[in-house]
């Protein structure tokens, strides 16, 4: 099983980068996880139709057809930890072997990319910037794969 995560812009905040460091570490036995960086910030000034133009082409530029696609969106089903957890169980049982997570820029992605998802999946409600929202969910990933193996990291 492989699960790439594509995250518009760059991380570059300390904080940030030990967390997904000490998650990616402890996820290391159960999947294998990539983390990838499109672009880079988009300015104040550029034309949010444009940008998200842009960005979806530098995602579809890298995914292929085999690609299970979740996108992360704010209007995307939101799931528990146990619902993650099982949908991505079942969906690996269901033959699922490439999974890719794509966190959106500042504007969110465009219409073709939610289009080709395969899920829209909400973390949450709130608004998290896209640092935040990568570890928040590499956090969720380990956490959804403790609980297929019954670990008592979930509670």
């Amino acid at each position: 099983m492989k699960i790439t995560i594509y995250s518009i812009g760059k991380t570059k905040e300390s904080f940030v980068l030990l967390g997904e460091t000490e998650y990616l570490k402890r996820l290391g036995p159960s999947a294998k996880i990539e983390l990838k960086e499109l672009g880079g910030k988009a300015s104040e000034s550029a034309d949010p139709a444009e940008t998200m133009l842009k960005e979806a082409e530098m995602l579809f530029g890298k995914l292929s057809p085999k690609d299970f696609l979740i996108v992360l969106d704010e209007r995307g089903e939101e799931l528990d930890s146990e619902g993650l957890s099982n949908y991505l169980s079942k969906k690996m049982t269901q033959g699922t072997s490439n999974f890719v997570f794509a966190i959106g820029g500042a504007w969110g992605f465009h219409e073709s990319v939610k289009k080709r998802a395969n899920l829209l999946f909400s973390l949450s409600k709130l608004t998290f910037p896209h640092q935040l929202a990568r570890l928040f969910l590499i956090e969720q990933l380990y956490r959804a794969f403790s609980i297929m193996k019954g670990e008592p990291y979930h509670k």
